[in-house]
């Protein structure tokens, strides 16, 4: 019965030695609850694609300058002066050949006209709709782009004044013209050439004998592109 016991528990021991080791090695190595470290593993083994720029978006800037109108009255030039235009542009399609462009200026254009010289003052709010043809650098940031524009303006007379006393009784509301010009971008930077050709008689029609007065326009412009 001795003899028993002590086998017995020599067997114990030599079974306790065995599985404590294994236990404890299985205690130290822990699988993760989900196999998602797969895919986490091999996308950090894999290096991340290089950024890509993208250039896109609508155009849109501002701009403004010299005015130089031009008013003929019965076949007769009438003395005329400097005005200005300014105001903000959308579209053009730098990054590409052909583009479309729409502007909102305020444009005032001026002459004098009778013995004593009275001025008038035409205050307009001009809406060209333009065809745009691109050459040159398509990145907005830097190169040098040439450009051409063409297309139809449309004038809405806000205002009409001569020696400041409110004449706007005596013109049309409305103006269309055909608009073409050019010019080149420095980077954002904007310098352009435009004439505006008038189609309408500007004044209102006073009975059968009425002289037009026809607008003819000629503009030296700077400006920014934002986008």
């Amino acid at each position: 019965m001795r003899s028993r016991l002590l086998s017995l528990l020599a067997l114990s021991a030599i079974v306790l030695v065995l599985v404590r080791p294994a236990s404890a090695s299985a205690q130290g190595l822990k699988l993760p609850e989900s196999p998602s470290f797969l895919v986490s593993g091999m996308a950090s083994s894999q290096s991340a694609p290089p950024a890509q720029s993208t250039v896109g978006g609508i155009g849109f800037g501002i701009k403004g300058g010299w005015l130089y109108s031009s008013f003929s009255q019965a076949g007769e030039s009438l003395d005329s002066r400097s005005g200005w235009e300014a105001g903000i542009f959308f579209g053009g399609n730098r990054s590409g050949v052909v583009g479309f462009m729409g502007e909102l200026l305020y444009a005032r254009k001026s002459f004098s006209e009778g013995v004593v010289a009275k001025t008038t003052d035409l205050d307009y709010l001009e809406i060209p709709l333009l065809l745009r043809l691109n050459i040159g650098s398509s990145n907005k940031n830097k190169g040098v782009i040439f450009y051409g524009l063409a297309g139809p303006v449309f004038d809405v007379n806000l205002k009409a004044q001569q020696d400041g006393v409110d004449v706007s009784d005596n013109y049309e509301k409305m103006d269309i013209g055909f608009l073409a010009g050019g010019g080149l971008e420095i980077s954002r930077i904007i310098i352009e050439a435009r004439y505006n050709w008038g189609l309408k008689n500007l004044l209102k029609t006073n009975g059968a004998f009425s002289d037009e007065l026809k607008n003819q326009s000629f503009a030296l412009i700077g400006g920014i592109r934002f986008n």
